[in-house]
């Protein structure tokens, strides 16, 4: 997404900026991104801004009071126009680094303090949630074990290294990770003034934010907090540039996210609770103590920030259109655009789609496409038509030959999806959400629960799912409704089978109302807010990777991935053996009928030395 640059004719009053509200700093379709895998070392980070490098990111613009939230410190803080200090960064990571690139608009470029106050001159500031824990925590005390805090100045110096004892600083930047700066080290970068401004290149390596306890792996749709600011010095103040005229070198300092965050939710408060509480989240109904606030130290905080999608290896992506309906298509809410950011992460093209239009918009808009994805935000009538006398509520897509999922239970219904009273009132007994309470939400479904039942585990869309699937990472709402007969069960919420929560519809099935389907219907498991016991909007982070997993495998399905056989080629060189491989994941072991662990390196992958006798290597296919 590009945002406007904006140049005003007069200096923005800045006073007049309440740093407490929301804007686009705090949206999350504005503050979400996918950052485009692309080949190793393909990205120099050598200042000179190639940006055919980073994959086709589109380049996002920072503008303070415009698309960024600005910091109410200095007092006498001051920023003239877009031509004084705006920013465009890009994103791209491969196998080992994250790398980010900066075009900054700036008036006066300049940088005199050390590197421990970066933050002072013209630089970049990065924050990063790497677990994405989501705490309301500061990342400079909270001195984060991996990822953090640090800033990059203009010419690409990194504030967390002490240049004069070549060794890490006292920055709060990755303290568990044994990290070097350097050309060949963890941690790059270079820039330079240029014409309007500057322009710089950071790469960082990622086993900076790879936690060894936790497992976690920048690749293959992993999500992680992101923040990113500017810091402008214009020599106006104490520094030994500076003419001595403002209070600090600081002009201002501004950042692309500062999103609404339970106040005091950190990892000591979740000790505090017990488990009960944990799973009830009990700090979204306490805004005595909680409250969803943004201020100045959401900037550094790990809830603070946006989120980026890390895209997937190529040979673990795959491809079609998906026209994704959402209520806001200017900016969707809810898990909505780190959907999006997960689906574009893993190779489709994705097409936002506002519903409410006329019938003959809908229509229109699936032209073209290969699948149709309908969210929980929608109201479940902006997808229906009146047709008859009288006038009936019907799904506006029924006779459309092109695949439907929909998250939405309360339009499976009306598309005669599942059985449903002859009024088509919302009957709890036909379908719903798990986790409401009204009398007629059958007893066993008025829990909050995170995991579902695999019913069809030969099914390509439960492939590799335990019988029990934990799809949540808490307890929340699973969608159900009852299909007719001919629909194939994939999951359930109970594990005697009944109330599916994921069925699929073939090309030529009956529905409850004995209409013939024109191609594939989905109901999806993902829920939605349910009445007092899981009352909150559902978010990405709910999802486990078995969650995503059946989310983008039952995508898969829709469109009708090609499957392509596994293939392995293995040519030795003076440097070692080369493999080449396709359709699936490379694994290894040390013995022909070993354990096989993956691979992490993309083909073609260059083998130099073993640390065994031998080593044997497979494709599985995805």
């Amino acid at each position: 997404m590009l945002l406007p640059c904006v140049a005003f004719s007069q200096a923005l009053d800045l006073a007049a900026l309440d740093p407490t509200v929301a804007g686009p700093w705090s949206e999350k379709a504005r503050t979400t991104l996918m950052v485009p895998k692309v080949a190793n070392d393909s990205v120099k980070a050598d200042g000179t801004l190639g940006l055919n490098e980073y994959g086709g990111f589109t380049g996002v613009t920072v503008t303070p009071g415009v698309s960024a939230w600005i910091l109410n410190w200095p007092e006498d803080r001051a920023w003239d126009n877009a031509q004084d200090s705006n920013f465009t960064f890009w994103l791209a990571h491969d196998d080992n680094y994250l790398y980010v690139g900066i075009k900054a608009q700036d008036d006066v470029v300049n940088s005199d303090d050390p590197n421990g106050s970066f933050w002072k001159d013209d630089a970049i500031e990065i924050v990063t949630d790497a677990l994405a824990d989501g705490f309301d925590n500061n990342t400079d005390s909270s001195k984060d074990p991996v990822g953090g805090h640090s800033y990059v100045n203009f010419q690409g110096r990194l504030s967390a290294w002490d240049e004069n004892a070549g060794a890490k600083g006292s920055q709060a930047w990755a303290s568990e990770v044994d990290w070097k700066y350097g050309a060949s080290g963890d941690v790059f970068g270079k820039g330079a003034a240029v014409t309007g401004g500057w322009q710089m290149e950071a790469r960082f390596h990622k086993r900076m934010f790879e936690s060894p306890t936790a497992g976690n792996k920048l690749r293959n749709g992993y999500r992680m907090g992101f923040n990113i600011g500017l810091d402008d010095d214009d020599k106006k103040g104490p520094g030994a540039n500076g003419d001595k005229s403002r209070s600090q070198d600081l002009e201002i300092q501004y950042f692309w996210a500062n999103r609404q965050r339970y106040k005091g939710v950190d990892a000591d408060y979740l000790a505090t609770l017990s488990a009960e509480d944990k799973a009830a989240q009990v700090w979204r109904t306490d805004p005595d103590n909680h409250p969803l606030v943004i201020d100045g130290n959401g900037r550094l905080s790990h809830a603070g920030t946006g989120e980026i999608i890390f895209g997937y290896d190529e040979n673990q992506k795959s491809s079609g259109k998906v026209l994704f309906v959402t209520s806001s298509s200017a900016s969707p809410i809810n898990s909505d655009p780190a959907l999006i950011a997960l689906l574009q992460a893993k190779g489709y093209t994705v097409t936002v789609f506002q519903s409410g239009g006329s019938p003959t918009e809908m229509r229109n808009a699936i032209v073209g496409q290969d699948v149709v994805f309908i969210s929980e935000t929608i109201g479940s009538g902006t997808v229906l038509e009146p047709i008859g006398e009288p006038a009936v509520q019907k799904f506006i897509l029924r006779d459309s030959n092109i695949p439907v999922i929909s998250a939405e239970a309360y339009m499976w219904d009306n598309a005669e999806w599942t059985e449903h009273p002859a009024d088509f009132s919302n009957e709890f007994s036909f379908f719903g959400n798990t986790g409401r309470t009204e009398d007629s939400q059958p007893a066993s479904l008025k829990d909050a629960v995170d995991s579902l039942y695999i019913r069809n585990a030969a099914h390509p869309m439960s492939k590799g799912l335990p019988a029990k699937a934990k799809v949540y990472n808490t307890p929340y709402s699973f969608n159900y409704g009852k299909p007719s007969a001919d629909a194939d069960v994939i999951a359930s919420t109970l594990s005697d089978g009944t109330y599916p929560t994921l069925f699929v519809y073939e090309k030529g099935d009956k529905l409850v109302d004995g209409s013939t389907v024109p191609n594939k219907r989905i109901g999806l498991f993902f829920g939605q807010a349910a009445s007092l016991v899981a009352n909150w909007a559902p978010e990405i982070g709910f999802l486990t990777e078995d969650g995503k997993t059946l989310l983008l495998n039952t995508i898969d399905y829709a469109i009708g991935k090609p499957t392509t056989p596994p293939k392995i080629a293995i040519d030795r060189s003076t440097t070692g053996v080369t493999i080449t491989y396709s359709g699936g994941t490379l694994q290894s072991a040390d013995s022909v009928n070993g354990t096989y662990s993956n691979e992490t390196g993309a083909s073609p992958l260059t083998v130099s030395s073993l640390t065994g006798s031998a080593r044997f290597y497979k494709v599985k296919s995805n």
